[in-house]
């Protein structure tokens, strides 16, 4: 398994079954303590293929976990976060 994701810039980033994904999504709480009342909430952390639920929904899982985050990240070692809105499309090869 192979998925594109095509960004708004022309960029791509190349997705298989172990990769490993991060998504955040973004929260807020006037009720915080501790004066920080923006912060990120992780959504998802593991290899794509964690998070899939058989073997024909490749697109729609990483559809659904990049709808429903603001922020992710590919790779462990990642120093790169991208905002979900910079995605165009997603491809399979």
């Amino acid at each position: 398994m192979k998925l594109d994701i095509n960004l708004i810039n022309g960029d791509s980033i190349t997705i298989t079954d172990d990769t490993y994904i991060a998504a955040w999504k973004s929260s807020s709480s006037r009720f915080s303590d501790d004066g920080d009342n923006y912060y990120l909430e992780n959504i998802f952390e593991g290899n794509f293929e964690d998070g899939k639920v058989t073997d024909e929904d490749e697109i729609i899982k990483i559809e659904g976990l990049i709808g429903a985050a603001d922020w992710f990240t590919i790779g462990k070692d990642s120093n790169k976060t991208y905002k979900s809105t910079a995605v165009l499309s997603i491809s399979r090869d």
